[in-house]
């Protein structure tokens, strides 16, 4: 009986490793190219309160997230759009404070393309404080965004968390101030997704490689 239970503790941590090591996955640092067919879905979440942060580790920006649900047996490519007027201050002067104000996005917990932070040290900076050159008058307006192909199995919505994460740099003892105002979380859904990683993506001349299906209905050239 021991024996047994023994067996079966073992199979279920087998199982639950390789369920962890799937959702875990990622593609290899570099270039990855998303085709999908025509959108079907469309959600702008906007919010005019400035706000600020000096937090060091990545926190949600209160009012720049959403729940999507992806329809039942199907594979979507999420599109996450992100744009505010910022601005990245203080932290001290010179060259050892050479801080920045950094921003992810995360699709059902996953860091969508380019995963800038997951694949570090090149993290993604929103912003920077110039040195301490920038002032608390130095607004700018800045964007970017990410995408992830997302396959729902089940017979019912899959609902995906997408949310803009922030967080600041400290070099110099000091951390910055990360200022957001009047932004605007654009999210899109298409139909089907796949996801093609050239041989060679590390580099400049790369040559296209085989791609990865992800399911659902991704256009043929001709109808990009």
């Amino acid at each position: 009986m021991s024996r047994n239970i023994q067996n079966l503790s073992l199979s279920f941590l087998v199982a639950a490793s390789a369920l962890v090591c799937h959702s875990v996955s990622r593609a290899a640092d570099g270039i990855e190219i998303f085709t999908s067919g025509a959108h079907f879905f469309k959600r702008v979440v906007t919010n005019t309160n400035p706000q600020t942060t000096s937090t060091e580790k990545f926190e949600e920006v209160p009012g720049a997230n959403t729940t999507i649900f992806v329809p039942p047996q199907s594979a979507v490519l999420v599109n996450v759009g992100f744009d505010a007027e910022g601005r990245c201050s203080g932290g001290g002067t010179g060259a050892a404070a050479a801080n920045w104000c950094e921003l992810s996005v995360t699709i059902g917990g996953v860091e969508g393309s380019p995963q800038a932070s997951t694949f570090g040290p090149d993290t993604y900076a929103y912003d920077s404080t110039n040195q301490g050159a920038e002032t608390i008058g130095s607004w700018e307006a800045h964007a970017f965004s990410r995408h992830r192909c997302v396959r729902n199995e089940t017979n019912s919505p899959l609902p995906v968390r997408v949310a803009v994460n922030w967080k600041v740099t400290n070099f110099a003892g000091t951390a910055p101030e990360f200022w957001l105002d009047d932004s605007a979380l654009v999210v899109e859904m298409s139909r089907g997704c796949s996801v093609d990683t050239p041989v060679g993506s590390a580099g400049i001349n790369a040559t296209t490689g085989a791609a990865k299906r992800l399911g659902g209905a991704a256009p043929s050239p001709s109808q990009q």
